[in-house]
């Protein structure tokens, strides 16, 4: 993981480069534990993400208290970050966004969710559609204000990389903060490929084993490779990081 500044300059580039997808507009926020410290997690203030500069970088702890300087008002829904970091210890990265061709597929429960292109393979098969009505009844804004919210939102996601919120958007999950982006983008693109599919007819979705053969072989350089054309499309810099390849590459790649 990169050092502390290097992370926080990374989170004002994840936010630009989420806005400049269509990911998140206004609203949504990503969120990174914290490098030196696992029980505490990053994340800006609350403003649009196109909008985040150094500065909106604040300190949490896993229960949403703020640690040290406080730039400006909180996300009040810092608590998904938190809770889904208390969940998965290996899971470095969060994002919650209100991605527009995602949320459909949140409201009609009866369809599948699921990857039908391979650059999209990790969010799988499996896609729950956590329903914030189901344990908190129909009073709520559907927004995750409190940590009870957070948590049975991080139990329904479970082990897995995404999970839809009924009426709202959905949450992503990543080992690093370039993986996170990269799925965030490719559960937005394959709505829209979703939807559009549908309308033509039967959908053929990826198997069990396409999935796993495209995540398993997702490492360095295929991050790496959109992470720095988005950095270009937003006007970031570039700091390259490892540039492995995973298993399954083609027969004529080194």
């Amino acid at each position: 993981m990169p050092d502390l500044g290097q992370l926080e300059e990374d989170i004002v580039t994840a936010n630009r480069i989420l806005a400049d997808h269509n990911v998140v507009d206004s609203f949504g926020h990503v969120a990174v534990r914290h490098p030196d410290n696992p029980a505490r997690f990053l994340m800006s203030r609350a403003r649009a993400p196109a909008c985040i500069e150094l500065d909106d970088i604040m300190e949490f702890t896993l229960d949403g208290k703020v640690v040290g300087r406080e730039p400006g008002k909180p996300y009040s829904e810092r608590f998904i970050h938190g809770a889904i970091f208390e969940a998965r210890p290996e899971i470095l990265a969060v994002v919650h966004n209100h991605s527009p061709n995602v949320v459909p597929f949140s409201v009609v429960k009866t369809q599948c969710f699921c990857a039908i292109m391979h650059m999209a393979a990790p969010i799988g098969r499996d896609v729950p559609n956590w329903d914030i009505r189901d344990k908190f009844g129909d009073a709520t804004n559907l927004l995750v204000t409190n940590m009870d919210m957070a948590r049975d939102l991080a139990k329904s996601l479970g082990s897995r990389t995404v999970a839809l919120m009924r009426g709202h958007g959905c949450v992503v999950v990543g080992r690093s903060l370039r993986e996170v982006v990269f799925t965030s983008i490719y559960t937005e693109i394959n709505a829209q490929m979703l939807g559009k599919a549908l309308a033509l007819g039967e959908v053929t979705y990826l198997s069990d084993g396409e999935i796993a053969a495209n995540t398993k072989g997702r490492a360095g350089f295929t991050l790496e490779r959109g992470w720095e054309n988005w950095c270009r499309s937003v006007g970031r810099p570039y700091h390259p990081r490892a540039m492995d390849t995973g298993p399954g590459f083609s027969r004529t790649d080194n």
